[in-house]
């Protein structure tokens, strides 16, 4: 076992002056504990020491908040941004539900449409309402799957959960509805005897009418998310979806705009194989359809692509943030400052900084009255001529100053997360 001791003096044997107008109390604690947990306790525990002067306490020089257990790794929040955040989450869960219950009532009416005319186009828009139902629940499951909290496996949490499955989601929307959607198109124009008629076209038609009258809703639902989100945030709509902060809103937003697109489409193409009795402008539109939904799921697979590589918080915020640190009284200069989008809105800043020494022991002598302190107890210690209260004077003055240097740390720390409330995690080292 060993001893365990925080603060200024951590010798048990000390000297008591009494006079008239002085009296100095003393109080000792000590603890005593294994080598196994010493690390742990060193933070809570210590002795403690007091000057009183006419009864009053004018000086502790170890119970001070610098002692205080030490603050958890994980940044406070911003209150204001933590609203955000779940303003948005709230939101986009309800363009997600929107689109699943639209497109599953769209399903119904286009398998229908099918049935009754047969229409290569119809039964393309069916596989596509078919896509985008599963796209939406791998796209709900990820807002689900993104709020789960860090832990040992994961020690900055699961943000990126929404832009992988919105990356599953595009790549879904790109064989599923770009690729059936193709080939039953070419499968029809190629077909022995040529490309066959649609049965019932006016029926199809106002299905389709429908089903772009629900896709529409539901973008409307994705773009009111996007817009309210964008507004919290005093971005504009296009600012706020090159951010990323919103993934699933933007791949609802997309693909029903692509939906919508293709109803429109999938109209045009019954209704000239109609009115001019050429069957493969049905067929063709099938094709068009499958073209618009993969330019769709190519853009949305581009994005997350980019938002899964960790992009930084950009070259003008990064120079503010570097030249915010380098104005610091404690710090000479920042070397190799990186940051790296971990989440939608979510960042994480690293730099390495070079400290100035005189400055941080010059803020923790003037603090509470340390200097005047310090100096006493030196002086005791070679007026009584005792080592042993020089040696401890020396150990408590360097473990104050360590731990003056964490507390300049957390200060730096959370200057930058209100220069910049994207910023969850903070690592700085010291160059």
């Amino acid at each position: 076992t060993m001893k365990i001791s925080r603060g200024f003096a951590a010798s048990s044997s000390m000297s008591e002056e009494d006079d008239d107008d002085d009296e100095e109390t003393l109080a000792t604690t000590t603890t005593t504990t294994t080598r196994e947990n010493a690390p742990l306790l060193a933070k809570r525990q210590f002795r403690s020491r007091t000057f009183r002067k006419k009864g009053k306490k004018t000086f502790d020089v170890n119970d001070r908040e610098l002692f205080d257990d030490a603050p958890p790794t994980e940044l406070k929040p911003n209150v204001r941004v933590a609203q955000y955040e779940s303003r948005n989450d709230e939101r986009s869960l309800k363009a997600v539900s929107t689109a699943i219950s639209a497109n599953a009532g769209i399903l119904l009416c286009k398998l229908g449409g099918y049935v009754v005319s047969g229409s290569p186009s119809m039964l393309a828009e069916s596989v596509h309402s078919v896509a985008d139902i599963a796209n939406q629940a791998l796209l709900r499951y990820g807002i689900v799957s993104s709020k789960r909290k860090p832990d040992a496996t994961h020690n900055y949490g699961y943000h990126r959960e929404r832009f992988v499955w919105s990356l599953i989601s595009a790549t879904g929307v790109f064989f599923l509805g770009s690729g059936l959607s193709i080939s039953h198109g070419v499968n029809a124009l190629t077909a022995t005897g040529g490309p066959q008629a649609a049965e019932n076209p006016e029926i199809a038609l106002a299905i389709l009418g429908a089903s772009l009258a629900l896709e529409a809703y539901s973008g409307y639902v994705a773009y009111d998310a996007l817009k309210l989100n964008a507004i919290d945030r005093g971005m504009t709509i296009m600012q706020f979806i090159k951010s990323g902060r919103d993934p699933t809103s933007v791949s609802v937003l997309a693909e029903d705009a692509a939906a919508v697109a293709g109803c429109a489409v999938a109209g045009a193409a019954i209704l000239a194989a109609k009115v001019t009795g050429v069957h493969a402008f049905d067929a063709a539109g099938s094709i068009c359809i499958g073209g618009l939904l993969g330019v769709t799921a190519m853009y949305l697979i581009n994005s997350n692509r980019l938002m899964l590589l960790g992009k930084s918080l950009g070259q003008d915020k990064m120079s503010l943030l570097n030249e915010k640190m380098r104005k610091d009284p404690v710090v000479s200069e920042v070397y190799l400052a990186k940051s790296e989008e971990l989440g939608p809105g979510t960042f994480r800043y690293a730099a390495e900084l070079e400290f100035d020494g005189t400055s941080i022991v010059n803020r923790f002598l003037d603090k509470d009255n340390n200097r005047e302190a310090f100096r006493e107890e030196f002086k005791r210690g070679v007026l009584e001529n005792d080592a042993k209260i020089i040696d401890d004077a020396l150990v408590g003055y360097g473990r104050r100053v360590i731990i003056s240097v964490g507390d300049e740390v957390d200060r730096i720390e959370r200057e930058i997360v209100e220069l910049e409330p994207a910023i969850k995690y903070v690592d700085l080292e010291t160059n």
